[in-house]
């Protein structure tokens, strides 16, 4: 994939994610669409064993999921658009491309799962909700493991690794 490709798939990636950044900020900040009637965010964190600030920044209208989706956004679009990051180490350019390369599976587990899953209380966020989940993890996922791509290491070639002057 050359780096022209690159650039121009990456925003396309990134941008699977902005529909689930918008709506879980609409939540946090109070909004009712796609939720069940009585559901709370926050008492569901809290239900589940999630850590007092997380809760404490959703009963503030800080989405703590859509604060990690931007932040995955922000740095695959750094990887990919600002020529500055190729001058970081190759391995820490790679970070991104392995915590992409998981998100994209997941998303796409949830796409297929998500439909079959009649637990009793499972659904406290209406149907239409799961797709912009799962296009959210694929698309932050594939942004993230593109931006990463053109950085990634390559082995010297046993030319390169001669020294100059040394007999080939």
């Amino acid at each position: 994939m050359t780096p022209q490709t690159v650039r121009r798939a990456v925003p396309l990636a990134a941008a699977l994610a902005l529909p689930y950044i918008a709506l879980k900020s609409y939540w946090a900040a109070g909004g009712r669409a796609g939720l069940a009637d009585g559901y709370q965010l926050a008492d569901d964190f809290t239900r589940n064993g999630a850590p007092t600030p997380l809760v404490w920044l959703e009963h503030h209208g800080i989405d703590f999921t859509a604060v990690l989706a931007l932040t995955g956004v922000a740095i695959a679009l750094t990887v990919a658009l600002h020529p500055p990051v190729s001058r970081l180490p190759r391995r820490l350019l790679l970070v991104p491309a392995w915590a992409g390369a998981p998100l994209i599976v997941y998303g796409l587990l949830t796409a297929l799962l998500a439909p079959f899953d009649h637990r009793p209380g499972a659904g406290p966020i209406t149907g239409w909700i799961v797709p912009a989940g799962a296009a959210a993890f694929v698309g932050i996922g594939t942004a993230l493991t593109l931006g990463a791509w053109p950085h990634r290491a390559s082995r010297p070639t046993a030319t390169a690794r001669r020294s100059p002057g040394t007999p080939g």
